[in-house]
């Protein structure tokens, strides 16, 4: 059989175009450090990659949830053992400002650094981490706590069977009680016997006989009442109703201004995890009510103010404690999640680098042995052509 010239040159042309693709492969492998870089080199390989790719991204995801959470209970937990120093600096000053050989200057002066230590605590239960307030819940656009200014309250009456009592309106509430007072008239429907509070004491110290018209009534609590009497005794019924007061607020008292929902934190799909302290909790309320509580003490010289206040402020001081190692827990439940993750990550890349990578040694004798095989063809297309060239010369 003749082989024309022609056929030499195609088998040369093919097995060049066959090297210069090992050379193309072996360059990207050696380049990306991957045995493939598209499917259609390895199809099964490649979606073995992907599935493993998309493990690794959301362990990664799960290990910046962890880290968010870590970093939200740190700050937090900080905060908390700030406010524990807060009080418990408290409770020292009222074991010294208790003794009785303290004067009333002295407790005025201390009451100065108890002013100095409730705005340090309602500035730490009032951070704000990363522009977002720390312990108001999910309402991170507002202060947890704010400071309020005095109210008297909103008294809403609830007429009796009494037909002589028209009306009962609160005239002043200079203690911001917040309370429901019970009306009782006399038989003979020309006194008021007795006006009780909820719990059931009387607050009058004595009976007050009614005049026509509008009658100022001042309890025993400080709250005056003004109750208006049409001049026509009742001598039937004797509940003359019930005035509620609500909303009452003293100066200076402290409100939580967050809401009652948790800020959570996806660290898989199917597993959220709490990431903050509520300033709902009532060792915020129960440390601002003791902290002001022996203030007032402090300037009133009230001795038992102070000593009750102590009891208070130690209460208080212990929540606080028990806030800030339930947190601890949770850092440390965190910790091992942390752990576990970063763990599960080392595993898939390993198990990544593995299935993909690839073997440089190798994939460098093929290229090199791909590289004499191209010289050789090169040389012998050279001859082939040298050859046809002397052919049409003779």
């Amino acid at each position: 059989m003749r082989i024309s010239t022609a056929q030499i040159y195609n088998n040369l042309l093919s097995g060049i175009s066959s090297q210069q693709n090992i050379q193309n492969r072996g360059n990207a492998q050696i380049s990306s450090g991957t045995r493939f870089q598209t499917p259609a080199q390895a199809g099964l390989d490649y979606k073995v990659s992907l599935d493993i790719r998309h493990a690794q991204t959301g362990i990664k995801g799960s290990i910046e949830a962890v880290s968010l959470v870590e970093n939200r209970l740190t700050i937090s937990q900080t905060m908390l053992s700030d406010m524990n120093n807060v009080l418990t600096r408290a409770q020292t000053l009222a074991v010294q400002q208790a003794d009785a050989t303290v004067s009333a200057n002295q407790r005025a002066s201390a009451s100065v650094e108890v002013t100095h230590l409730l705005a340090r605590f309602f500035d730490d239960a009032n951070l704000r981490w990363q522009g977002q307030s720390l312990f108001a819940g999910t309402a991170v656009d507002q202060p947890a706590f704010i400071n309020n200014a005095f109210n008297a309250g909103s008294a809403v009456y609830t007429p009796g069977l009494n037909s002589s009592i028209t009306a009962v309106t609160q005239s002043l509430n200079p203690n911001a009680v917040n309370d429901t007072y019970a009306i009782t008239l006399d038989a003979a429907g020309t006194s008021i016997t007795s006006i009780t509070n909820a719990a059931g004491s009387n607050l009058l110290a004595a009976p007050v006989v009614l005049a026509t018209g509008a009658n100022a009534v001042t309890m025993s609590n400080g709250v005056a009442l003004s109750i208006s009497y049409n001049g026509i005794p009742d001598t039937v019924n004797q509940a003359a109703g019930n005035l509620t007061v609500s909303g009452a607020l003293p100066q200076d008292t402290v409100t939580y201004n967050g809401n009652n929902q948790n800020r959570t934190v996806a660290v898989t799909p199917e597993q959220l995890v709490v990431s903050n302290v509520r300033g709902d909790n009532p060792a915020f309320t129960d440390a601002f009510t003791a902290l002001k509580a022996f203030k007032d003490a402090l300037n009133a010289n009230n001795i038992t103010g102070i000593q009750n206040a102590l009891g208070a402020l130690t209460s208080a001081g212990d929540q606080i404690i028990n806030l800030t190692t339930d947190v601890g827990g949770q850092l440390s439940a965190m910790k091992i999640y942390r752990t576990s993750y970063e763990d599960l990550q080392l595993q898939l890349d390993k198990q990544m680098n593995t299935h993909e990578a690839v073997d440089i040694p190798a994939v460098m004798a093929e290229l090199q042995q791909s590289s004499i095989a191209l010289q050789a063809a090169y040389s012998q297309i050279a001859q082939i052509k040298s050859l046809s060239l002397t052919n049409y010369l003779r």
